[in-house]
């Protein structure tokens, strides 16, 4: 059935889509993702700054339902391919761009992909993740330390069927294709490095609790689903080190934890860890650094700047992990002076106007007819093979001591 009725509603869709192809609205964007915090203060961000953008949710969440339109893939009295369909028909085809988080669309077979490019809509895919990893090209790449060695996915988000596929559409249909994090263009090569935005100041939460050592214990907070692939077993091992050299310390692994109150945990910590594995910091460092906790974390040598080094992110491997730990315990002083300057740090590397600004000219340069490389030649911006630095020193300095 899943396949059935898509093929049957073939050459209506196409129908509609000679019919509808105007039936658009200028500027217009809709990401498209499952329910999460991210894409709607993305979205949010990216309305303050003139761009007439909404957000689907796709599927349900436990832990996140704000959105524009809610798209459940179930109706207990139609078809699942007809709820497709007429959610297709009656909100997406209306938007000029198409913003596909994870590559993720409306069906799970993709079938809407071929009828946007019908209709002269553009797509723009946003890998953030395991979607776009290849754990063979991974470990061979990066023998020594990657996410891949104890994956805790089952290489389903790498390797399943619904991943191949929606390369395979990715590849076929996207205009324009972009990164998170510059660890992924060792998977897409062609794509365009674009960095999360910081979450704004509206929800940062005021912290409750006095910092090291007047707390009596300092806290680091580790935040992960996948302990696996975060490498969380090395981090509590170095923890319970330190311990037992009779340093004062609370390790808080948060698992499944709701937004609001991840947030509020990070404002209350003295350190977070984490992405000590991939190669690059990720969303749960820049939440840290805005909330003022400084994040332990590693960034792969090709990928460092001045920019980086300049920055209070505490920039070590899993190898040094716990000599920076200790340094922070043993230093208060150190420690608050990156406290101080961890949210402005963050801020000035993930500028959310500046950030705005660049996708709304990407997408403005994609309707314009203008294609993925002539974007990244002239809407600068994020790290791509062309600017990575050739400095493969490690970091120097009290950040890596």
């Amino acid at each position: 059935m899943e396949q059935t009725i898509p093929r049957l509603l073939w050459p209506v869709n196409q129908l509609l889509a000679l019919l509808l192809r105007r039936r658009v609205t200028a500027g217009s964007v809709l990401h498209v993702c499952y329910p999460v915090h991210l894409i709607h203060y993305m979205v949010d961000i990216l309305r303050a700054n003139g761009c007439t953008a909404d957000y689907v949710a796709v599927g349900t969440s436990q832990g996140w339902n704000e959105c524009d339109y809610h798209f459940q893939r179930w109706r207990k009295w139609m078809p699942l391919a007809l709820t497709e369909f007429w959610f297709f028909w009656r909100v997406m085809s209306r938007y000029e761009v198409i913003h596909m988080h994870f590559m993720q669309g409306i069906s799970r077979t993709g079938w809407e992909w071929p009828v946007l490019k019908r209709l002269g809509r553009k797509i723009v895919v946003y890998y953030s993740g395991c979607e776009a990893r290849d754990s063979t090209t991974n470990q061979l790449l990066h023998p020594d330390m990657n996410i891949c060695q104890d994956c805790d996915y089952q290489r389903q988000l790498c390797d399943g069927d619904w991943s191949r596929r929606h390369r395979a559409l990715t590849k076929r249909f996207a205009d324009l294709e972009l990164v998170t994090t510059p660890d992924l263009l060792d998977f897409c090569p062609g794509a365009i490095h674009f960095p999360f935005f910081c979450p704004p100041d509206a929800i940062v939460p005021t912290r409750q609790r006095q910092g090291w050592p007047e707390n009596g214990c300092m806290r680091i907070v580790h935040i992960t689903n996948h302990p696996g692939i975060e490498g969380t077993a090395a981090i509590r091992a170095a923890v319970e080190r330190l311990k037992s050299k009779g340093w004062p310390v609370e390790f808080r692994h948060l698992s499944n934890t709701a937004y609001r109150q991840v947030l509020q945990e990070l404002a209350d910590a003295d350190l977070s860890v984490g992405k000590m594995k991939m190669g690059y910091y990720a969303n749960a460092q820049v939440e840290s650094m805005r909330c003022g906790t400084p994040a332990v974390t590693h960034v792969r040598p090709e990928f460092m700047t001045d920019d980086l080094r300049a920055s209070a992110l505490l920039l070590t491997d899993l190898g040094g992990m716990e000599a920076v730990l200790e340094r922070m315990l043993d230093n208060p002083a150190l420690l608050a002076e990156y406290r101080h300057s961890a949210a402005s740090s963050i801020q000035a590397l993930h500028d959310n106007q500046m950030l705005a600004k660049r996708l709304i000219a990407m997408y403005r340069a994609l309707v314009a007819g203008r294609d993925q490389q002539w974007i990244a030649e002239n809407i600068p911006g994020g790290l791509c093979p062309g600017n990575r630095s050739t400095d493969t020193a490690a970091p120097t300095g009290d950040k890596a001591q």
